[in-house]
């Protein structure tokens, strides 16, 4: 790592699995806690949002509602200082549940938002599509996307904890607030 201690404070893990509990948001908590090692910081919360636990798919007239309600998972989101963001690659991009969830922000809704996508999928080129599918979306939304997505395979994940620290060792000083450069 580079630069001075990453000041994080409030991280916000979004896993976009229509399973909750998944392997997914196993890696999405592995980068977290990866990136939160590096800060230099106090440890600092995570947040979990499961979206399979959040999110209720309506296709009629009225709106659907997840199983839980507090707290308000967009605020969380928009409020986050480093989000990261978890998908399975999904018919070569991430879920649909993701993009529900991530239709409901307008555009640059997320300035200001320093933001960490994560894919895995069973092949490289899934996983690169789906990470890359989701840096883009994140951008439109106008989170800061300075580092690469991380792309993991499902054969991997039970390195997953070595993964993340691998990819935090290369990249956690590009994720500090005060960096502007690499998120285009």
């Amino acid at each position: 790592m580079t630069g001075g201690p990453l000041p994080i404070l409030d991280v916000v893990v979004l896993v976009g699995n229509p399973r909750a509990g998944s392997r997914t948001r196993g890696v999405a908590e592995a980068v977290a806690r990866a990136l939160l090692e590096r800060s230099g910081g106090p440890g600092g919360a995570v947040q979990v949002l499961e979206l399979a636990e959040l999110v209720g798919v309506s296709f009629g007239p009225g709106p659907a509602y997840g199983a839980k309600e507090d707290p308000d998972p967009f605020v969380s989101v928009r409020s986050a200082r480093l989000l990261v963001v978890a998908t399975p690659a999904y018919k070569g991009s991430y879920t649909g549940l993701l993009k529900i969830f991530l239709d409901q922000f307008g555009h640059r809704e997320l300035a200001g938002v320093i933001a960490v996508p994560v894919a895995v999928a069973t092949s490289p080129a899934h996983a690169d599509a789906a990470a890359s599918a989701l840096r883009e979306v994140l951008l439109e939304l106008g989170a800061r996307v300075p580092a690469p997505p991380l792309a993991v395979l499902e054969s991997r994940l039970a390195d997953a904890g070595e993964i993340a620290a691998r990819w935090a060792d290369q990249h956690a000083a590009s994720l500090s607030p005060s960096e502007q450069e690499g998120d285009h």
